[in-house]
């Protein structure tokens, strides 16, 4: 269904016919406010190259943001302007002079701060090629975990090697006045914002500087009384990407496509952040959701309203259950990974005490190393207990057979990282990515089939309204799968996205 329709259907079922704004949902277009990567790699020689890509004839102000695969640890992040049309390509590679990730790119596009700029250890660098381009590199940092008052046990740098991307859209970036606003001028600075991002005949941005001093204290954005939202509207979406995991040596590439969040905003708001901050994070959204309702009447679309915004991007992701296909047939070279990434987990997790944990999970991450120094704290992992049942292509499962009724239980286990890559084979199997870090192993029964995981006990009920209560089933899930026919040089690599299945119940009685 197209977004305005969903949009409009919601809306016209919640009040009558009056247009508004229904909520954030998932759209099958695939393209949105809020892009959700759900991985990338870096270490053992691996690159993931990613595209942005604005479909609009608006400039986009987004925020562009690593976060590390253990409790999705912000690593680096900085702000993108894209011109009308733009197309923003980058990758991330394991930093040339470090041990950790950084992100690498000749893109043109205008980031704050520039990319290959100081950062304290872990400063970039910037150089010309011989046919003029500029290449970038921005090494991620691991300073929110490795902080001195209470660093994690793990705080190497090698933790920035796997995650995933978040890109979210702050607001549209028009110009104000004429050439200077006499109203708010600082210090003669113009406020020309889209002309400077937009890019000329030539390729490059009018004036990548300009958008720079914009957020000094003498520029208009970074000025406290006037603020960045001076000359930015809220979203207005149209945001898609693409990303392709590879490796030379292993000769094999995986595409893949984030997750796309549209009506993210509220239509009211624009969360255009300095570049400094770690705002605004996926859960600055509007608390309203759209989410599919299998129970519901013909469109199968509901709405509710959530607690908080973490709460509302989780319910449009949650899934009762994944499943993917499997294929570890050796006659072919056959590996497969899973990638299982939970890209709003650390909001319901980061707390001190299970206590405090938000729901659909149910464990939390934080806790002292036993033993440790006083103040150090280990990534006690908050794993979540799933369900595991595996088929081969007759039908065959994995489970024991207790007979008609009931039916065959399935092997339990536990995944504990935001993002999981999980290698299909017994402990020591080779991961198809060619992954290393935070890399689990799960043995495969078959040499082909297919594999549920399934969130059987996990529950979030959203909807402030006792008498229109849902209660979503599952866990806010993305990710895929990773299938490889090793050949040696003439290797073969495909990705397919996970298949989900919603499971609400309560009162529905606003179905559309």
């Amino acid at each position: 269904m197209k977004k305005n329709l969903i949009s409009l259907a919601v809306a016209a079922s919640v009040l009558g016919g009056a247009a508004v704004q229904a909520g954030q949902y998932v759209n099958p277009d695939k393209t949105g406010q809020v892009l959700m990567f759900p991985f990338y790699n870096a270490d053992n020689g691996n690159a993931t190259n990613m595209h942005v890509v604005n479909t609009t004839n608006q400039v986009k102000a987004l925020k562009v943001r690593f976060v590390e695969y253990k409790n999705s640890d912000e690593v680096l992040d900085f702000n993108l302007y894209l011109s009308p049309h733009d197309h923003f390509a980058f990758g991330v590679i394991k930093d040339p002079n470090g041990a950790g990730g950084a992100v690498i790119t000749q893109d043109n596009s205008c980031t704050v701060p520039a990319l290959g700029s100081p950062n304290g250890t872990f400063s970039g660098s910037a150089t010309t090629t011989a046919t003029g381009a500029i290449t970038r590199i921005q090494p991620f940092v691991n300073y929110l975990y490795a902080n001195p008052v209470a660093p994690d046990f793990d705080s190497s740098i090698e933790r920035s090697l796997m995650g995933h991307v978040e890109v979210i859209e702050m607001g549209v970036v028009s110009n104000v006045g004429s050439v200077v606003d006499t109203d708010y001028a600082v210090n003669g600075a113009f406020s020309q914002f889209a002309s400077w991002a937009t890019h000329g005949a030539t390729g490059v941005p009018a004036n990548c500087a300009g958008l720079v001093g914009s957020w000094t204290a003498d520029g208009f954005w970074g000025n406290p009384n006037i603020g960045g939202g001076y000359g930015v509207s809220p979203q207005t979406g149209g945001l898609y990407g693409l990303a392709y995991h590879i490796n030379v040596e292993s000769a094999a590439a995986f595409g893949f496509e984030p997750t796309a969040v549209d009506d993210w905003g509220d239509g009211v708001e624009q969360y255009h952040t300095n570049p400094g901050t770690e705002l605004p994070s996926v859960a600055f959204g509007d608390t309203n959701v759209v989410i599919h309702d299998p129970a519901g009447a013909a469109i199968h679309y509901t709405t509710r309203q959530a607690d908080s915004g973490a709460e509302a991007v989780s319910a449009i992701l949650q899934t009762l259950s994944i499943s993917n296909d499997v294929m570890v047939n050796p006659a072919i070279g056959g590996m497969t990974d899973w990638v299982v990434t939970f890209p709003t987990k650390k909001f319901h997790v980061d707390v001190a005490a299970t206590t405090d944990v938000v729901a659909p999970f149910e464990d939390n991450w934080g806790g002292l190393v036993p033993g440790a120094t006083a103040g150090t704290y280990k990534e006690k992992p908050a794993c979540e207990e799933v369900s595991i049942r595996q088929y081969d292509r007759e039908e065959q499962t994995s489970a024991i057979n207790l007979g008609f009724s009931p039916a065959p239980q399935a092997a339990s286990s536990e995944i504990c990282n935001e993002v999981a890559v999980i290698a299909m084979g017994p402990a020591g199997t080779p991961s198809a990515l060619n992954v290393t870090t935070g890399l689990t192993n799960l043995t495969a029964a078959y040499q082909e089939g297919w594999q549920t995981i399934t969130f059987d006990d996990q529950t979030m009920s959203i909807g402030q309204n006792p008498s229109t209560l849902l209660n979503v089933r599952g866990l806010p899930v993305i990710g895929f799968g990773a299938y490889k026919v090793n050949n040696g040089a003439m290797s073969y690599g495909n990705a397919s996205e996970h298949k989900t299945v919603s499971s609400q119940t309560g009162n529905r009685q606003d179905p559309i």
